[in-house]
Parts: C-alpha cells; sequence; structure tokens
C-alpha cells in the first residue's frame, strides 16, 4: 500500500490551519498566506522524526499567527473608523441548508478577541475552539500550563463569555435578513427599532475608502434612525434598479450583501439574540469586500 506523501498529509490539515490562523489574525488573506508558509517549513522539516504532525503543525501556524498579530495590533490602532475582520466565505458550492452555524467564526466574537493580547486570544482559540490542553497550549506559547489557563479565563472575562452562543435557527436569520431590508426600504421606524435589541451596536467598516460612520452607533433608535437617514436614501436612489441585495453565507452564518451593478458595496452580518438583532457589522472597505467576488 503506498504511504502518504508529504503533500498530500499537509492537505489533510489545510482547512483546519487556514481555520487557526484566521481565528487568530482576523484576516483571510493573511491566514492563506501563513498556512503557505507552514506548509513550507513543513516540506523543509524531517518529517519522519515528528511524532504528531497535527500538532506540529498547529504550533508552527499558531506562532506565525502571532507574530504578524503582534505587528497587525500596531496598524489597527491607526485604522480609520472601526476595524472589522476580512470575510471568512464558505464554500458557495456547499447548498446553505447542509451549512451550520459557526459561532467560532462570527464577526461578533472576532470583534470581542480584539480585546485581548495575542498570548490571550491564542490560550483562548486553541483551548476553547480547538479543545488543546493547557499543557498543550504551554509548549506552543513556551509558558507554563498555569499561565495559560489564567490567559485563557481572563481571556473569557475580556470577553464576557464562558462559553460560545448555543446554534441559532439558520431559517430565522435569513428571515431577519428580509424583515430588516423591507423594514428599511418602507422607512418604518417603529419596525426597525423593535427588530433590534434596546442596546444594538452597529459596527460599520470603510477603512477610509468607503463613506461609513467613524464610530460605533450603540442604541436601537440611534442605530434605526442611522439606516433610514443614511443608507435607504442610496436603496431608494434612481440608481436602485442597478442595485441587488442577497443572501451569502459568510462568518457562520447567512449575511446579507448589497451589490451596485453587480459589485459588491456592503455586506451585513447580524447577530441575534432571542429573536432580536443584537449586533450588525457592515463591511464598506473594498479591500475586505473583494472575497466577495468581481469588484
Amino acid at each position: 500500500m503506498k504511504s502518504a506523501s508529504g503533500l498530500d498529509i499537509f492537505e489533510f490539515h489545510r482547512s483546519e490551519l487556514v481555520g487557526l490562523a484566521y481565528r487568530i489574525t482576523g484576516s483571510r488573506t493573511e491566514a492563506e498566506d501563513i498556512v503557505q508558509e507552514t506548509f513550507l517549513k513543513w516540506m523543509h522539516a524531517d518529517q519522519s522524526s515528528i511524532v504528531s504532525v497535527r500538532a506540529w503543525l498547529m504550533k508552527v501556524a499558531t506562532r506565525l499567527s502571532l507574530d504578524y498579530l503582534k505587528s497587525a495590533k500596531v496598524k489597527r490602532m491607526s485604522y480609520i473608523g472601526p476595524w472589522l475582520p476580512e470575510p471568512f466565505i464558505t464554500d458557495e458550492q456547499t447548498p446553505a441548508s447542509e451549512l451550520e452555524m459557526d459561532e467560532s467564526i462570527s464577526m461578533a466574537l472576532l470583534v470581542l478577541l480584539e480585546q485581548l493580547s495575542p498570548a490571550e486570544r491564542a490560550s483562548f482559540i486553541l483551548h476553547d475552539l480547538f479543545q488543546y490542553r493547557f499543557d498543550e497550549i504551554g509548549d506552543i506559547l513556551e509558558r507554563t500550563e498555569s499561565s495559560c489557563r489564567k490567559l485563557a479565563s481572563r481571556a473569557r472575562a475580556k470577553i464576557g463569555r464562558d462559553t460560545l452562543e448555543p446554534t441559532q435557527d439558520k431559517a430565522q436569520y435569513v428571515q431577519m435578513l428580509t424583515t430588516f431590508s423591507d423594514a428599511v426600504k418602507k422607512g418604518d421606524m417603529t419596525e426597525l427599532v423593535a427588530l433590534l435589541k434596546d442596546d444594538a451596536t452597529f459596527h460599520s467598516d470603510g477603512g477610509g475608502k468607503a463613506a461609513a460612520s467613524r464610530k460605533v452607533l450603540h442604541g436601537s433608535e440611534v442605530i434605526a434612525k442611522f439606516f433610514l437617514k443614511v443608507v435607504r436614501p442610496d436603496w431608494l436612489s434612481k440608481k436602485a434598479s442597478e442595485m441587488t441585495i442577497s443572501t451569502t453565507w459568510f462568518n457562520g452564518a447567512p449575511g446579507m450583501i448589497v451589490r451596485q451593478a453587480g459589485r459588491p458595496i456592503t455586506a451585513f452580518n447580524f447577530e441575534l439574540d432571542k429573536g432580536v438583532i443584537k449586533s450588525i457589522h457592515a463591511l464598506r472597505n473594498p479591500d475586505k469586500l473583494r472575497l466577495f467576488g468581481p469588484y
């Protein structure tokens, strides 16, 4: 029986490595680059001496991701307006009915993870999302088991989540996208406010390259007024005939993509809580919207 080649072995782990690197960096583009660099290190390593391939690959990918994150933190401090991660787009060939909601790559969680130090973020992701033991995390981060346990505990306290949210109803998400967009088009302030939690938040990432709110908006009435004053006029303008609104699965949930003459101009991602909208994340930065197709 022919043994698996180094390439075959790596490809078996590729998707998990991309997922790890993306959750740490918040960048799909950078995650792909990190995985490619991990592959090069793997191909040049003495593979016969590696006891656990998965552990070795995850360790290399984690360290490369942390190196990137440390430099990215400085850049994000000078980012114009709220920063949102690049979209993680699921294979569009997969029927939506087969896709599972995945809170571990949600925009909401990744935004919360930005509050953490690189070591806290890695400890939380490796333990809570990838089920690594703290002694294994200690080997990756070159820290003690006790230190990694404390890092993960601090991370949970900072983001206010001991566990991930329970699986949400996919049909409810899709229905909310339609209900919300219809309410915006109708200009129904009362309905919009009712669809939002009282303490809802709205993050809009234009990166200084597209019109977007320069600060995070808080409160149902504030957000509703913003959509009616800023978003609705565009949706009802003379160019509205060239505009399409469709549902695309990204970051573990159905999202709403607005296109103008076929070009993506906004990608909305909602976080729901007990049937109402807890947060809205709007990607407007053209560099990130390119991942949805021709720009």
